[in-house]
């Protein structure tokens, strides 16, 4: 018999870290349910659906259109699961907007469908008690609740979520496989990022996010913001100081890795929205000696593709997660510099604490000699930590898998 799943995945659409996660959610249900016929969602449909082998709803995962969300839910009341997951969801800290919006959505949700699981969500920092009450609410209305950490756990616990509700595991971007790139990869890579094989043979990849340019704990997300400026005829970001720093030692970090360390540098930016791909850019045209510095900006990389690419590197430098999970996962000893907790509790549970930095770090005076200082001791141990990682992998492999089993044990 077909167990129908629908994945209500976070921005797999645009966000590149978020479609890592979708293809641990799809690999899980396939192993669990051999049988499943799996939908997902995306207003790209047909791309998606060669990416990832299943079949996809048209729609825009963040649609604010009312008929789009009776139209979700009646395909939900149609599928035997749904699962919720993906991306850093549960939060107040960049905006208050995006939560109410996944509230309202997944109470409907679960009105049609009783069976709505959360699968692997992060708990973000969260400073405001109403937005606490909505989160632990929304929760509660989930039939079981897998988090991607124990401090997840913690926190949904202590709002009021039973924890008979409640598993903790990992991340399960971990669990897919890289292959090594093969003969149409490599013509691809030529052919849309000028990324020959010379360049491939002796690099490293640098997973930026723009920040310092908002306000966080706003009402509306960033994006939107822009685009309320754009209909007022204010075209530019007014700058901040924080921001021409973080930018400027940026530039600083660059330069030191491609002129003192020698590396050809690969720039990766994860979300294909937002404003990672023109600092990918800004960044690129700062180096010396163009022939050392590529941009992955246009979107034709496939999950799997980003994957095989990522793993040819040398090592990482990581601030959006994903880049980092997507390395370490494919053996690529990494530094994170993260921006939110989650950075630094994944680097926790993979026991490379040591190598994880708050991006506030960008703006102190000494953070270039630091940050080059602890990547030479990367490559200096990269044997030693690949070994380490590896097993750090395998366990969160293990960990991720039997908790999704636990859950639909009896499904």
């Amino acid at each position: 018999m077909t167990t129908r799943v629908l994945l209500i995945n976070s921005d797999l659409a645009k966000n590149r870290g978020d479609r890592a996660i979708a293809e641990g959610n799809i690999a899980l249900i396939k192993q669990r349910f051999p049988d499943a016929a799996i939908m997902g969602i995306s207003q790209y449909p047909d791309r998606d659906r060669e990416w990832y082998g299943i079949d996809f709803l048209n729609m825009d995962f963040q649609s604010l259109n009312p008929i789009e969300l009776i139209r979700l839910c009646l395909v939900a009341r149609r599928h035997d699961i749904v699962l919720w997951g993906g991306g850093e969801i549960l939060k107040d800290y960049t905006n208050k907007a995006a939560l109410w919006y996944w509230v309202i959505k997944m109470t409907f949700v679960s009105m049609v469908n009783p069976n709505l699981y959360g699968a692997y969500q992060g708990v973000g920092p969260t400073t405001s008690t109403f937005s606490k009450r909505l989160i632990a609410y929304v929760v509660r209305r989930c039939r079981a609740f897998i988090v991607r950490d124990d401090e997840s756990y913690d926190k949904l616990a202590a709002w009021g979520v039973p924890t008979d509700k409640l598993r903790a595991a990992s991340d399960p971007a971990v669990l897919p496989v890289p292959d090594n790139p093969d003969a149409e990869l490599i013509a691809k890579l030529k052919r849309d990022f000028d990324i020959n094989e010379t360049f491939l043979s002796n690099f490293i990849c640098i997973g930026p996010r723009d920040w310092f340019h908002y306000k966080p704990s706003g009402v509306l997300p960033y994006k939107y913001k822009k685009r309320i400026d754009a209909l007022l005829g204010k075209t530019q970001v007014a700058e901040t100081p924080q921001h021409r720093r973080y930018v400027e030692q940026l530039n600083a970090l660059v330069s030191s890795l491609t002129g003192e360390l020698g590396c050809n540098v690969l720039f990766v930016p994860m979300h294909m929205e937002e404003s990672d791909a023109a600092l990918c850019q800004q960044l690129a045209k700062q180096v010396t000696n163009q022939d050392m510095a590529r941009v992955v900006d246009k979107d034709t990389l496939s999950p799997a593709e980003l994957r095989s690419l990522v793993a040819s590197a040398q090592a990482m430098i990581g601030f959006r997660l994903h880049s980092n999970i997507i390395g370490i996962s494919a053996g690529v000893p990494s530094v994170n510099i993260y921006y939110v907790d989650k950075g630094r509790v994944f680097f926790d549970q993979i026991g490379q604490s040591r190598y994880a930095v708050p991006i506030e770090s960008v703006l102190e005076d000494d953070f270039q000699p630091r940050l080059i200082s602890m990547f030479n001791q990367v490559l200096r141990e990269r044997k030693a930590i690949k070994r380490d990682i590896g097993h750090a992998t395998k366990r969160l492999r293990e960990r991720v898998t039997s908790t999704f089993n636990e859950v639909f044990e009896d499904a």
